[in-house]
């Protein structure tokens, strides 16, 4: 008996709470971008807003918060929010559960397709924000969508930057594909009625999973008439091809559009099946930093040298499933930065992005390390923190052609990659000497920093990188080592392994570039 009053005492705090929320403007000093509407938003039927020009959200803070969060996007084809039983319904079902529950009201596309998405990223760093505040975990907070809002949650989840990428998403009969099976009106919405191929694919949420993409529950109606269930079925496909967590509900009857409404027969089946989940099935790694976290999921990838060097023209190769020391680094970071994971690819691994025949590859570590601070993608963490200094002296590949297939038989590939060479040479970088870095590192090195390894063999500037991992309070290294043949965490601390190989003479430290 005093378990049941418990309960509901519990319920009727958590219904009073939610009438009680906050509503906090995303852009109070005006948005970076317009959908092209003007004047102010319209109650087209009850509880369904068009023409929305000023975004919010609206907070329903948990009377007895466990740390979660969940930011819903009501759908309404991307023209209209269905605000009630898409967004502010769920409210005392989810605070009774401890989650704060964060409801968006995003702007329509109206053809301006970055315009829902800069919304739900300004959402997500806000929630993060004031994490402390409303007693949120900001490593648990959770994308939600329905319909076309299923698909603004499924792209944040799949075109995140470095600090928008959220733990998790709940996809309710989601829009998710802009290929031959979308919801017409939504694709209209956002892409106009003459999209291009490259944006089709793009917001095709499914062509853009990987391993890195947030854990998922999806459910729907295999009669949706509205949204072919192909939708949330290839997305959940997707998951599990990159092995991502995801669970997958389709009931047989209930069409589309149901949300949190009374009338859905299978309403206490997917409401139960999601409190499960969000109690017993989502998992949060201990590693929050983006890049040990990704880099973790690499480990025992087989190492395979010289896997770039394909075909007789320099194209951007993506071959995961077998890495180097540099390309498990490459991977790694262009995950990690979000978004376009090949566009990422293409910025880190070419001189200023620009593919142009081999030499604009960036094969020396120093300047991959300069390409990467002048685009904005990384920090050189060593020039802040180390006075020892050392002049770059470069000229091993324009001096050794024969071990790189692409200069071998090719003079003018040698000339120019001697002029890169020149051009690097003599200039000063900041380094770490290994007789300086104990054990236990140093405290400003960080879990996920990429580790560079200086050598003293004449012509190279970096023998080896990996990234860092601090292990019961030693440094140690996470990296494709090509003795193991794989991709491992060192047993030994970092400064023994050092210490271990005489060419290696010290390090220099660079950490992704957080916006």
């Amino acid at each position: 008996m005093r378990k049941l009053l418990s309960v509901i005492v519990s319920l009727m705090t958590a219904m009073t709470f939610a009438q009680q929320p906050v509503e906090l403007p995303l852009w109070p000093n005006g948005a970076p971008n317009s959908n092209g509407l003007t004047g102010g938003e319209k109650e087209v039927s009850p509880h369904r807003l068009s023409n929305v020009t000023a975004p919010t959200i609206t907070v329903y803070r948990a009377p007895q918060p466990n740390g979660m969060a969940v930011i819903m996007c009501p759908g309404g084809g991307y023209s209209r929010l269905a605000m009630d039983h898409e967004g502010h319904d769920m409210a005392p079902w989810f605070c009774g559960q401890g989650i704060t529950y964060i409801v968006l009201k995003y702007r329509m596309p109206n053809g301006h397709c970055e315009v829902p998405l800069s919304d739900a990223e300004r959402a997500i760093r806000i929630v993060r924000e004031h994490a402390g505040e409303w007693n949120i975990n900001p490593r648990k907070i959770g994308i939600m969508g329905a319909s076309a809002g299923g698909h603004l949650a499924s792209t944040l989840a799949t075109h995140y930057s470095a600090e928008t990428r959220p733990d998790f998403q709940i996809l309710l009969y989601p829009v998710v594909t802009m290929l031959q099976n979308t919801h017409g009106g939504s694709r209209n919405e956002l892409l106009g009625k003459s999209p291009t191929t490259e944006q089709i694919r793009h917001f095709s949420n499914e062509l853009q999973v990987t391993s890195d993409t947030p854990q998922a529950f999806i459910v729907l109606s295999s009669d949706d008439g509205a949204v072919p269930p192909s939708n949330g079925v290839n997305y959940y496909l997707a998951l599990q091809k990159n092995n991502v967590p995801a669970s997958l509900h389709v009931y047989p009857t209930g069409g589309h559009g149901w949300g949190y409404r009374d009338n859905f027969k299978y309403k206490q089946q997917w409401t139960q099946e999601l409190e499960k989940w969000l109690r017993d099935g989502a998992v949060f790694p201990q590693d929050a930093e983006p890049m040990l976290r990704i880099g973790k999921s690499y480990l025992g990838t087989k190492y395979v040298a010289n896997t770039l060097d394909q075909g007789t023209e320099e194209t951007l190769v993506i071959a995961p499933q077998t890495v180097d020391c540099l390309t498990f680094v490459e991977y790694t970071l262009a995950q990690a930065l979000g978004s376009s994971f090949a566009d990422n690819l293409q910025k880190i691994r070419y001189r200023d992005g620009i593919i142009d025949g081999y030499t604009s590859r960036l094969h020396y570590t120093s300047d991959w390390i300069e390409n990467g601070v002048r685009q904005g993608l990384l920090e050189d963490v060593t020039a802040r923190n180390s006075a020892q200094t050392t002049k770059l002296s470069l000229s091993y590949m324009s001096t050794h052609p024969k071990q790189y297939k692409h200069l071998a038989d090719s003079p003018e590939n040698v000339k120019r990659m001697a002029e890169y060479e020149k051009a690097l040479s003599g200039k000063k970088v900041h380094w770490l000497p290994k007789n300086k870095l104990p054990d236990t590192g140093l405290p400003w090195i960080m879990d996920g920093d990429v580790i560079a390894i200086t050598t003293k063999l004449p012509g190279l500037d970096i023998a080896h990188v990996g990234i860092a991992n601090f292990v019961n309070g030693k440094l140690h290294l996470l990296h494709a080592s090509s003795t193991l043949g794989k991709v491992v965490l060192s047993e030994e601390p970092l400064s023994q392994m050092l210490n271990n190989n005489k060419s290696w003479t010290g390090i220099r430290v660079v950490r992704m570039s957080h916006p």
